[in-house]
């Protein structure tokens, strides 16, 4: 499995450092573990990240490009989808962020949304794709337009018309039957 480099600040020269990465199907197989889709297999995914310096900060900017393979949320089938995103964090030395206590309640301003710390002089850039993937991969993936067969489930009307329920949907039913 070829996981994606960890950069040292001081490898970054004063102009910056872009790369282009090919993301291993393997490693795209453990980010993507627990998300209700997978890489598909054979498909080109790719990832192109920019480093800046900036004082003892590192803008990170860049894209990722995953193909990706899903469960239609609608009719259940399988659906071939990208996940295309474009990204821009601020990262801070860890030492310089400002302490707080624990649940102690912490109200972000617009530019801290998009900032985070990097720690030992180093950063993982397996970490920031991973984040970046896990947030442009679709939350409920469907076919685009019209679903080729989406399940229609309904319950029994007063003219006795009746179509089959969705299986996902039997515990609902069971407790509209309760009531």
């Amino acid at each position: 499995m070829t996981v994606p480099p960890s950069i040292r600040i001081e490898t970054i020269p004063e102009e910056g450092l872009s790369l282009e990465l090919p993301l291993d199907a393997a490693w795209l197989g453990a980010v993507l573990a627990d998300a209700t889709m997978r890489a598909t297999p054979g498909a080109a995914s790719k990832a192109r990240v920019r480093l800046d310096l900036s004082d003892k900060d590192v803008i990170l900017s860049g894209s990722v490009h995953i193909a990706l393979t899903a469960e239609c949320v609608a009719c259940l089938d399988e659906v071939a989808l990208t996940a295309d995103d474009e990204f821009t964090l601020v990262l801070s030395p860890a030492a310089s962020q400002r302490a707080h206590r624990p649940h102690e309640e912490v109200e972000l301003t617009a530019d801290e949304l998009d900032a985070d710390v990097y720690t030992d002089d180093t950063i993982d850039l397996s970490h920031w794709l991973r984040e970046q993937i896990l947030l442009a991969a679709p939350v409920h993936p469907r076919h685009e337009g019209d679903c080729p067969r989406p399940l229609s489930p309904t319950v029994p009307v007063n003219g006795g018309t009746v179509r089959e329920i969705d299986p996902r949907l039997a515990p609902l039913m069971k407790l509209a039957k309760k009531e």
